[in-house]
């Protein structure tokens, strides 16, 4: 460097660095592979992949024939019969078959439970007395279940047809045998519903995949330097140490953040072609929530700085690439495991929820996706975002000053960890 030069400010030298090292980062295949190309590829690919299987498991499931053991106690009419053989649609005649084979009633229970369990045996037991009809089946048992699905919805159409016409005979109008007529009518918009379920999803994996797309850019910026030795030569560049610890973490911020948007865009824009595709569509209508994105984008800014911060952290503790794999393994859960809970129907946005590390910007990334206006739990939700940034930035960065840890060989103790946290920073 000249004379005549000046060494870059410290604002300046961060975003240098920060620069630097997500190029170096995306170099590797992993950290390319979790932030850019599973974002690109996993949704379409997944639900395409779930499509398909639906398909094919539901069209086995019309084409599955079961066997219903009859037991006849001189209740079953031809009529009845008729009506528990048929799917009573002719467009799906052949489909949904129930075959019925004559038995006699088993003694007691136990012998009940043996001919189910009998894999020769029928699917379902069906006792035709004068008092009244009896579906015997095993809950536990797929086809036994699918017999008395069958069973039990034919059953009901039969009853309702019977009724409907013995009220005919009678000169009574079947409408008379409802006491009360209720109409139900969801005047939610097609596009609140889908916003609505979408707000149970998006959230969650906004954490998760912070998580994830700060994950080994993490390890690499810290255990992977130091294992490959190039840690020493980062430091010598001619900036201030400071630049360099902040860098590295601004760089592990901007991983995350691309990673998690890519993904809830992938996914927002392909959860409508999967609801479509398993409901016939009409009833739920999918936009991308670009509104909602907007305004989380803040508070998910503050949470990237949060995770990126405590994640660096933490992997500069590591002596090498897989022990630092290791490390952050269960530190990945005290952020998912939250994100979990932050998405159970119930729980909303409160003050106090807003204060929760996790569950804060999970519940207002929710709640933004269905439009609610709480600009005191926001507010709150993104004080606590900028208090729990600024702590673990700080920690991060006095972890990362500490020569004596990054180059320390032996185990490290929590007092001497604690101790190094609280000496102070070593070079300029």
């Amino acid at each position: 460097m000249t004379a005549h030069q000046h060494p870059p400010s410290t604002a300046r030298a961060t975003i240098l660095i920060a620069c630097k090292e997500l190029r170096a980062s995306f170099r590797d295949r992993q950290t390319a592979l979790y932030a850019i190309v599973l974002p690109i590829a996993l949704y379409p690919v997944l639900f395409w992949c779930l499509i398909q299987a639906a398909q094919v498991l539901e069209a086995r499931r019309q084409n599955t024939v079961v066997e219903v053991g009859l037991v006849d106690g001189g209740a079953l009419t031809p009529e009845l019969q008729s009506a528990l053989e048929s799917t009573g649609d002719p467009a799906r005649e052949g489909l949904e078959r129930v075959e019925f084979q004559a038995l006699v009633a088993p003694p007691d229970e136990a012998a009940s439970r043996a001919q189910l369990d009998d894999p020769e045996g029928p699917d379902a037991l069906l006792y035709t007395d004068p008092d009244a009809l009896r579906i015997e089946y095993d809950s536990t048992s797929g086809r036994s279940a699918l017999a008395q699905s069958r069973i039990d919805s034919r059953l009901d159409a039969f009853a309702q047809a019977r009724r409907e016409a013995a009220a005919t005979s009678a000169g009574i109008d079947p409408r008379e045998l409802d006491p009360v007529d209720l109409d139900q009518r969801d005047v939610a918009p097609a596009e609140d519903k889908g916003a609505y379920m979408l707000s149970f999803l998006l959230p969650m994996l906004l954490v998760i995949m912070a998580v994830m797309g700060a994950f080994f850019p993490a390890v690499d910026l810290t255990a992977g330097e130091r294992e490959r030795g190039t840690f020493e030569t980062t430091l010598l560049l001619p900036v201030p140490r400071l630049a360099v610890h902040q860098g590295k973490i601004l760089a592990v911020t901007l991983s995350a953040l691309l990673a998690t948007g890519l993904n809830l865009t992938a996914l927002a824009l392909t959860a409508g072609h999967l609801w479509n595709s398993f409901a016939g569509g009409g009833e739920l209508r999918f936009e991308p929530p670009l509104v909602a994105f907007l305004a989380i984008s803040p508070l998910a800014l503050l949470f990237a700085f949060f995770v990126s911060a405590v994640l660096t952290g933490i992997a500069a503790l590591a002596k090498s690439f897989q022990s630092g794999q290791a490390l952050l393994g269960p530190v990945q859960m005290l952020f998912i495991v939250p994100a979990m809970a932050g998405a159970i129907p119930g729980l909303e946005l409160t003050p106090a929820t807003a204060t929760i590390p996790v569950v804060n910007v999970v519940l207002a990334f929710r709640s933004l996706l269905r439009g609610e206006n709480l600009p005191l739990e926001y507010g709150i939700t993104a004080a606590c975002l900028l208090l729990f940034a600024v702590l673990s930035t700080w920690l991060a960065v006095r972890l990362l000053s500490r020569e004596s840890l990054l180059f320390f060989g032996g185990s490290l103790s929590p007092k001497r960890l604690l101790a190094l946290l609280f000496t102070p920073a070593q070079g300029r």
